[in-house]
């Protein structure tokens, strides 16, 4: 399992327990957030990756 299917399911599991819409709202959020910081960082593994191996750079 991953990292980010096991974040997903935990805050998943808080979410049923928790009564306040607020809570509720604050976990979905927080859940978006760190796929959205998920996806950054990626973005930015693979610019790396590509600034290292393009050939104007060797």
């Amino acid at each position: 399992m991953t990292d980010k299917s096991w974040f997903d399911k935990e805050v998943d599991k808080l979410k049923l327990d928790e009564v306040s819409f607020t809570t509720r709202s604050i976990l979905e959020r927080t859940k978006f957030l760190v796929r959205e910081q998920d996806k950054r960082i990626q973005q930015l593994q693979d610019e790396l990756d590509g600034r290292t191996w393009s050939p104007d750079k060797w």
